[in-house]
């Protein structure tokens, strides 16, 4: 079977928890031959993974690469540009009016024709000549004063058209001959999907490891855009996701919290079913020793959803209490986050706890940086089901957590496999690290049970088995009924909506 797994900003080119999930994937079905599809920035990134033998192509596409040439003026070409035209007003007056008169219906129409013009001319050339610009502003003229919105300059609409339009340009872009699509988040690199699917009915199967709307949302309500961008790129994204989930054929999320948004957004029940992540337990043996200091070790990128402002705040109240402890934070730092590092930094100098905080930079997997705490510290604002919980439970380390994303469903409070907190609460996280860091029967009973839990829930022979049989139902049209994991009931039973807030969430 040949599948394409369709990533963005992810594998081959960073590390991290999805890059990881992908390599799994890659390595751990020898017997599937995979394309990669890769969505970069700029289209200068490097590959920084080894790629296994069944991988036949690795492609990347920059979204952010040269700017494509307009069609030139001609009627035949001219006819081209008024029906992209007529196809971006269906586009934007569904994106930003209201939820009545079927905006999902009328958002799959608009792609689905321009899908058509990509085939015709290249939807890239037609969007040079004439893009969203127009479009944008005409619906915001026709919604947003029922609404109480903001008026919006023409400076706004080139801006958001700009953003979108990118995005948009990515339907010319043609998978090879492949028997499933695999995308590993929806937006952008699941728009590649889709219009590979309608042209050649090939299945989707759709991966949410993070729920791609709700860090859209994070994102965009902290960037540096007026509200009118904000409002429109997040009311495009949210009905591109809507669409995606309609007609994935499967949507697998690793966790029920995700599940729960994909509902709300539109996939049918029938058709989502949880996978977790998994490790390899022999990958992972017990860490049987302990730092000479108490200490508190982080491993991730370093990034705004990691929420690395809570951590350092918190580990300055650790210090009033247990004044040796140190913090030591492990894990890159993408380029585009150099500024975030600068501002980590500065924060930790102000509390007066520079000398305590170890930027130790890359690790060569994680298993370094779990042995190097008395306890492992994950402070993040977004999460799927993180590898570093994971494999920091099959460790058998105590872990310190916010309750975000699927961190409680790794977690079972009532066996004490680790501790959880509110997310930005730096009090409450500063609390639970004193109390293990200070009580080693604790910390070590913590451990055991973690280690338990990891072995019955979340091993990687359980999670490869569950995906080569959802590959295999995609390509013979069936159901797809995977033995559920325990912690997928547990979790699916505590709170049927509990996570959905956020859907309406201001950008």
């Amino acid at each position: 079977m040949k599948v394409a797994l369709i990533t963005e900003g992810t594998y081959p080119i960073v590390t991290g928890g999805v890059s990881t999930w992908c390599d799994q994937l890659l390595n751990g079905l020898p017997d599937y031959t995979f394309d990669v599809v890769a969505l970069t920035g700029s289209g200068v990134s490097k590959a920084v993974w080894e790629v296994p033998p069944n991988v036949r192509a690795v492609r990347m596409i920059p979204v952010w690469g040269a700017t494509a040439s307009p069609l030139r003026p001609g009627p035949r070409r001219r006819k081209w540009i008024d029906t992209t035209q007529d196809a971006l007003v269906e586009l934007w007056d569904a994106a930003l009016g209201p939820d009545g008169d079927d905006p999902v219906g009328r958002t799959s129409n608009a792609l689905l024709q321009l899908v058509g013009i990509s085939d015709r001319v290249g939807l890239a050339h037609s969007l040079a000549a004439r893009g969203s610009v127009a479009p944008i502003l005409n619906a915001w003229s026709r919604h947003s004063p029922a609404a109480g919105e903001a008026p919006m300059s023409v400076a706004d609409a080139v801006m958001a058209a700009g953003i979108v339009d990118r995005a948009l340009a990515l339907i010319d872009h043609h998978l090879g001959e492949v028997d499933v699509i695999h995308a590993s988040s929806n937006g952008p690199s699941s728009l590649v999907a889709l219009a590979h699917s309608w042209r050649h009915g090939t299945p989707i199967l759709l991966t949410e490891h993070g729920v791609y709307l709700r860090e859209r949302y994070l994102a965009l309500h902290g960037a540096n855009l007026s509200w009118p961008v904000r409002r429109t790129v997040t009311a495009f994204l949210r009905r591109l996701c809507q669409v995606v989930h309609v007609h994935a054929h499967l949507v697998l999320p690793v966790n029920q919290f995700n599940a729960r948004w994909e509902r709300r957004l539109g996939a049918l029940p029938s058709r989502i079913h949880t996978i977790s992540n998994g490790v390899d337990p022999a990958k992972f043996p017990p860490v049987t020793s302990e730092p000479a200091v108490p200490t508190i070790s982080f491993v991730g990128r370093i990034d705004p959803l990691k929420d690395l402002e809570t951590l350092i705040s918190a580990f300055a109240l650790v210090r009033e209490r247990v004044p040796a402890a140190q913090l030591r934070i492990f894990g890159p730092t993408p380029a585009e986050n150099a500024a975030y590092k600068a501002l980590l930094v500065a924060l930790a100098q102000t509390l007066g706890v520079a000398d305590a905080v170890h930027w130790e930079g890359p690790s060569k997997g994680s298993r370094p940086a779990i042995q190097a705490g008395h306890v492992v510290a994950l402070s993040s604002v977004s999460e799927g089901l993180p590898f570093t919980l994971i494999e920091s439970m099959m460790c058998g380390r105590a872990t310190v957590n916010t309750d975000v994303g699927g961190v409680s469903e790794c977690l079972d409070e009532q066996q004490s496999t680790g501790m959880l907190v509110a997310a930005r609460d730096h009090v409450a996280f500063a609390e639970a690290c004193v109390t293990l860091l200070c009580d080693h029967e604790l910390r070590a009973s913590m451990g055991a049970a973690a280690r338990q839990r990891a072995l019955t829930e979340f091993t990687l022979e359980r999670c490869l088995t569950q995906y080569r049989e959802a590959y295999a139902a995609a390509y013979a049209r069936r159901p797809f009924e995977p033995v559920p994991s325990l912690a997928s009931r547990l979790a699916e039973a505590a709170s049927p909506l509990a996570a959905t807030s956020g859907l309406e969430l201001s950008a």
